[in-house]
């Protein structure tokens, strides 16, 4: 009877890893190379013409669901607008 409940927890971390913490570990992921990536735009993107842009929540949540493309149309956006 022990069995089935060990199964049952091992089925629940299972499904709880799945469809919970899978997307936040990419969700972090993508939020932390989006940021490097960001910030040596903000560094070096000025010798080639590109506008400063600010870390805001707003826009970590952009790079962080988007990634390397969100990266890039947020900074294209600063450059235009």
């Amino acid at each position: 009877m022990d069995y089935i409940w060990i199964a049952i927890g091992f089925g629940a971390l299972w499904i709880l890893n799945k469809f919970v913490l899978a997307p936040i570990r990419s969700l972090v992921f993508n939020l932390v190379i989006g940021l490097i990536v960001l910030f040596l735009v903000n560094s070096y993107g000025g010798a080639i013409g590109l506008a400063h842009v600010p870390i805001t929540w707003i826009t970590g949540l952009i790079i962080g669901i988007f990634g390397l493309p969100g990266v890039a149309v947020v900074t294209l956006y600063y450059t235009l607008f």
